[in-house]
């Protein structure tokens, strides 16, 4: 019983010795504290601090600093992960879309009137900046185009820009009458 006292204790001590040599080579390895208000000397090679600014630290070897660069990402089709999913895939400014009907959502724009000519029907069409355009079949938006146009609205072809779904378009109709849409 007196063995094992013995070999408790003379464990302890190799674990203090242990825990005091890993404190000293920890503390010798940190730089030495400097007292508030004073500078630190510079490092070798390095030109001394001016007066009011802070050191700069010196940059390891074989690390290489680049400023002003900036980073750029190229989507490639892909979706951008740094947009946030919440802000909608089709929503751009209206600086970077084109004027005029081709710079506007299907969503945006709404059905006003149909007109009956020779040739089929156009479609009166108001868009976001309170201007009626005359479309036809195959006429450009952004995000889609016009499919089909009949007496009683359009029907628009939508691209999907989802990498998650499996079609890329989708159907959107817009009648004439919205109301009546919910009486059939």
């Amino acid at each position: 019983m007196c063995s094992s006292i013995r070999e408790t204790s003379a464990g302890r001590a190799a674990l203090a010795v242990i825990l005091l040599l890993l404190a000293a080579t920890a503390f010798a390895r940190t730089p030495p504290a400097t007292q508030p208000g004073t500078t630190p000397p510079p490092a070798e090679g390095q030109p001394p601090a001016a007066e009011g600014q802070t050191p700069v630290e010196p940059v390891p070897e074989g690390i290489e600093i680049t400023e002003g660069t900036g980073f750029r990402y190229e989507a490639r089709g892909r979706r951008d992960p740094f947009v946030s999913l919440a802000l909608g895939i089709n929503v751009l400014p209206p600086d970077v879309r084109p004027p005029g009907l081709q710079g506007m959502l299907i969503q945006e724009v709404s059905l006003r009137g149909l007109v009956k000519t020779v040739d089929g029907y156009i479609a009166m069409i108001q868009g976001t900046d309170n201007k009626s355009y005359f479309a036809r079949e195959g006429e450009r938006l952004y995000d889609g185009n016009i499919q089909s146009i009949d007496d009683t609205g359009v029907v628009f072809r939508q691209e999907i820009n989802d990498p998650l779904r499996i079609e890329k378009f989708q159907t959107v109709e817009k009648t004439l009458h919205p109301v009546e849409e919910g009486k059939r």
